[in-house]
């Protein structure tokens, strides 16, 4: 009878899926089927694996009262789809039932309930929906429940409490809604809870919609060993009673709305490896005693409203490697026992108020490969330890009060791609060690006070995309090497004291999309080579002292948007538009509704038709 049901839901597959089961045939021996196990003694199915076979149909055809002595079911990682039949509750027998990673669509039987000894029910990255079914709670001998990445709407069900063995609980990536019950403290027993009712990741799949506040009876869940209740709607404080926890390595409480200040009993989860509180509403101060957390290697607490100093204890979390506190309201310096945290690879201060110098001992994190202290108000000069980081790619210290030169060691971070230090007050020159830093991307040395000419190591910077020197004191030309910089879209340096004549190698940027060299004197021709860059969409040469004519292949510009010249150019352009317009009995009111860059063409094109005297 057993091997009948087999057959009689095999024949309901696809036709691929009945060639993989080739072994299930009429006569033979079912225990030695593909995917079936038996008791030793008799032929009583047992077991059906079939994880990763690449089955696709339904459940429907499968007559589960045929199976009585069925104790594992694993369809895990096929393409069954359809709902899951009311009929399963029959296998009373069964203790492990896995689904996942299917298609199944519609609701949980409430018959589920009388699985009386089932221990792991894995239903998650499936399409099922409805409400988690209140019957789920009468599964009393459930150790493991996964219903995390589905479509489930409605409250977690106060039923839950009544899994006293449950040691694995899964409800991410769902739509659920309401309140965390307060049952859920009839868990505490447990070996090794591991419990996750937030979003586990940054993927598109909506999250839970939890809302009211985390209830203190979190606080008996003594044995939970990783609690993720991040993307909600909680609100509220974090409950002291969490300090309970010692056995928690990893605690995610981000993306919420959590308000009121980081409880001093963290600094009691002893066990802790990985905290983050990022995105909520929490304010006060970071407590000295999170330095209790020695076991720590990532803690995000950024975006939120802290306030105060960023406290010394910081420094003795050696094992820490990820340490992100940007976008609060931070104050004091930076305490020089960061310099402790040889470990660390990411270091985000930026957009505080932190004030003094960036301390030397930054130049200890070996390990470093992004620091971010920009937007605060940071004083001092750029210490010259930095040019110990040689692992460093993304340095920004940009928006502070930063004076004093730009060290020549900048130049040894050669596996640098982001260099940001713009708008701050540094002087002196550009060091010509920056040519070092071929892996660099984009360099950022705008509104400083930066003076001397612009180092023709500048063109040995061949990943360079995106360069802007602009608003400085910069004199002398601009050097010919830049034409080697054929990846550069952006090129920003106005406002300066530049001089001599626009070098025709600029006509080699073929990627560039913005040139601004206005506010300099700059003297000669405009290069017939800039024609050349058509990828072009701004260009700005006003307030120079640029001579001669307008070349006519700038016609050949096709995306410009923005053009600028002198304001004398600026009138023949206009003249040499009304004069077109007139030539071809262009309609007034059509030609005053064309947006500047089809001016810009028409003027060209009229400049085109002339010959070289007349224009």
């Amino acid at each position: 009878m057993e091997a009948a049901a087999r057959l009689a839901w095999k024949a309901s597959l696809d036709n691929q899926s009945q060639s993989l089961l080739s072994s299930w045939v009429v006569g033979s021996n079912h225990c030695n089927w593909i995917g079936i196990g038996c008791k030793r003694a008799g032929r009583v199915i047992t077991h059906i694996d079939l994880e990763s076979y690449g089955l696709r149909g339904t459940l429907s055809n499968l007559n589960f009262s045929s199976l009585p002595h069925l104790l594992s079911f694993d369809l895990t990682n096929n393409s069954v789809y359809g709902t899951i039949p009311t009929p399963i509750g029959s296998l009373w027998r069964l203790t492990h039932l896995r689904l996942s990673a299917n298609r199944l669509f519609g609701s949980i039987p409430p018959g589920i309930g009388q699985l009386s000894n089932l221990k792991t029910l894995e239903l998650h990255q499936n399409q099922i929906s409805g409400s988690i079914p209140y019957e789920i709670g009468l599964l009393l001998s459930l150790m493991e429940l996964t219903l995390n990445s589905n479509n489930f709407t409605g409250s977690i069900p106060t039923s839950m409490g009544n899994l006293v063995n449950l040691n694995t609980l899964h409800l991410y990536e769902n739509q659920l809604s309401g309140s965390i019950p307060r049952e859920v403290g009839m868990l505490r027993f447990n070996p090794c809870f591991y419990w996750e009712l937030g979003d586990l990741d940054h993927s598109a799949t909506l999250p839970n919609r939890l809302s009211g506040s985390i209830p203190e009876e979190v606080g008996m869940l003594i044995s939970l060993t990783d609690l993720q209740l991040s993307t909600n709607n909680l609100t509220g404080s974090i409950p002291t009673s969490i300090g309970n926890l010692v056995n928690l390595t990893t605690l995610y409480l981000h993306r919420n709305q959590l308000s009121g200040s980081i409880p001093k009993e963290v600094g009691m989860l002893r066990s802790l490896s990985d905290l983050r509180l990022f995105k909520n509403n929490l304010t006060g101060i970071i407590p000295a005693s999170i330095g209790n957390l020695v076991n720590l290697t990532i803690l995000y607490l950024y975006e939120n409203h802290l306030s105060g100093s960023i406290p010394k204890e910081v420094g003795i979390l050696r094992s820490l490697t990820d340490l992100e506190l940007d976008t609060n309201n931070l104050t004091g310096s930076i305490p020089a026992s960061i310099g402790n945290l040889v470990n660390l690879t990411t270091l985000q201060l930026y957009q505080n108020h932190l004030s003094g110098s960036i301390p030397e001992e930054v130049g200890m994190l070996k390990s470093l490969t992004d620091l971010e202290l920009d937007t605060n108000n940071l004083t001092g000069s750029i210490p010259a330890s930095i040019g110990n980081l040689a692992t460093l790619t993304t340095l920004q210290l940009y928006r502070n009060r930063l004076s004093g030169s730009i060290p020549e060691e900048v130049g040894m971070l050669i596996s640098l791609t982001d260099l940001q230090l713009s708008t701050n007050n540094l002087t002196g020159s550009i060091p010509t060690s920056i040519g070092n830093l071929v892996n660099l991307t984009t360099l950022y040395l705008h509104r400083n006070q930066l003076s001397g000419s612009i180092p023709k190591e500048v063109g040995m910077l061949r990943s360079l995309s995106d360069l802007r020197l602009f608003k400085n004191n910069l004199t002398g030309i601009i050097p010919a090497s830049i034409g080697n910089l054929v990846n550069l879209t952006t090129l920003y340096l106005y406002e300066n004291h530049l001089s001599g004549s626009i070098p025709k190698e600029v006509g080699l940027l073929r990627s560039l999309t913005d040139l601004e060299l206005d506010t300099n004197n700059l003297t000669g021709s405009i290069p017939d080579e800039v024609g050349m860059l058509r990828s072009l969409v701004h260009l700005d040469l006003e307030t120079n002292s640029l001579k001669g004519s307008i070349p006519a292949s700038l016609g050949n510009l096709e995306f410009l948007e923005s053009l600028r010249f002198s304001k004398e150019i600026k009138t023949l352009i206009l003249l040499t538009v009304e004069a077109y317009k007139r030539k071809h009995v262009l309609n007034e009111m059509n030609v005053g509704h064309l947006q500047y860059k089809t001016l810009w063409v028409l003027t060209f094109g009229y400049l085109k038709d002339k010959s070289s005297s007349e224009r």
